[in-house]
C-alpha cells in the first residue's frame, strides 16, 4: 500500500545556498528528476544534521513520479556524491550544500563529481541531436 503522507520540512527557515555551491550544482550532470529529488531533499533537510527524512513512496507521491524515475534520481545523487542513504528513509546531503552539517562523521564524505563545462555542453548537444533525430519530420 502506498503512503499518501508527505513529511513537511523540519523548519520554515529559508535554505541558504552559496553562489559557489550553485555554480557547482550547475556542473553536476543529473537528470531533471534527479534535480527535483535534490530540491526535495534540500527542502526537507534537518537544519542540525543535513539529513532529509523521506521514503521512496513519499518521494514518488511528492513529485508525482514513478518509482523507477525516483530511483534513478536517488542513484544519480549518490553517484555524483551530492546525497547518499544514511539509513532507511534518511538521506544525507553533502556537507558542502548543508553548511557543513552531518548526521555522523563516521561515514566517509564522497567527492562531488562535477563535470567539465565544455564536455557537458557537448554531451547535451549529442543528447539533443539524438532526441530530435527520433522526432517525426514534417514537410
Amino acid at each position: 500500500m502506498t503512503s499518501s503522507y508527505i513529511p513537511g520540512p523540519p523548519t520554515d527557515e529559508p535554505v541558504t545556498i552559496s553562489r559557489h555551491v550553485l555554480q557547482l550544482l550547475a556542473l553536476v550532470d543529473i537528470s531533471p528528476t534527479g534535480r527535483r529529488v535534490l530540491d526535495m531533499f534540500l527542502a526537507l533537510q534537518d537544519p542540525d544534521t543535513g539529513t532529509a527524512h523521506i521514503s521512496q513512496d513519499e518521494m514518488c507521491a511528492a513529485l508525482g513520479a514513478a518509482k523507477p524515475a525516483v530511483n534513478r534520481g536517488f542513484r544519480e545523487l549518490r553517484q555524483c556524491g551530492l546525497a547518499w542513504l544514511h539509513k532507511r528513509g534518511e538521506h544525507q546531503l553533502h556537507p558542502l550544500i548543508t553548511g557543513g552539517r552531518l548526521a555522523t562523521t563516521a561515514t566517509p564524505i564522497p567527492d562531488i563529481k562535477a563535470g567539465d563545462p565544455q564536455r557537458l555542453t557537448e554531451q547535451r548537444r549529442q543528447r539533443f541531436a539524438a532526441q530530435t533525430a527520433n522526432l517525426p519530420h514534417t514537410a
